[in-house]
């Protein structure tokens, strides 16, 4: 954990990179399970994605406000 060094923590807690890491991870499970037919345990990871996009949307908007105009157009943010 990047902000948590120890303790108990949320999903909330993640930093935005560690949320996108997790989404990855999560992506794959489902498309595992999908491939292998088993698409309850997919349907549940995507709804755990939705949550953690939940999650990234205030941080995101958090941060842009310190990125330049010239580099969030620059770098399409």
């Amino acid at each position: 954990m990047k902000y948590v060094k120890s303790g108990t923590f949320t999903t909330k807690h993640f930093s935005i990179d560690e949320t996108l890491t997790e989404i990855d991870d999560v992506v794959t499970i489902a498309m595992d399970c999908i491939e292998k037919g088993d698409l309850k345990l997919a349907q549940t990871n995507l709804a755990t994605i939705e949550d953690y996009i939940k999650h990234i949307r205030p941080k995101v908007k958090v941060a842009m406000k310190y990125v330049p105009a010239n580099v969030q157009e620059k770098e399409f943010l």
